[in-house]
């Protein structure tokens, strides 16, 4: 079994099994990224069901993950304003 459709459950330690092909009429999940507005649809990103063989849990996955998260990460520190020092104190 490849190892691109075949992951470990985070939960019980059973094997993760992706669903078929986007040909063989899986339904199609998408995430909005909390970050991105737009109007058509712009700021989505495909997730796919992966069910657990042992404890038969579904999840749903980021494909791409590391693309995402480094986006996020980018803008979480361009939001961030620098730190200054307090305004002194006087008497």
């Amino acid at each position: 079994m490849s190892s691109a459709f075949h992951r470990k459950c985070p939960l019980c330690g059973g094997d993760l099994v992706r669903s078929q092909t986007h040909a063989s009429g899986y339904t199609t999940y998408f995430w909005k990224k909390p970050w991105k507005h737009g109007f058509f649809g712009w700021g989505l990103e495909k997730v796919f069901p992966w069910a657990c063989m042992g404890c038969g849990v579904v999840l749903l996955f980021l494909e791409r993950l590391p693309v995402v998260a480094e986006e996020f990460r980018s803008l979480r520190s361009q939001e961030r304003a620098p730190e200054g020092q307090p305004a002194p104190l006087k008497p």
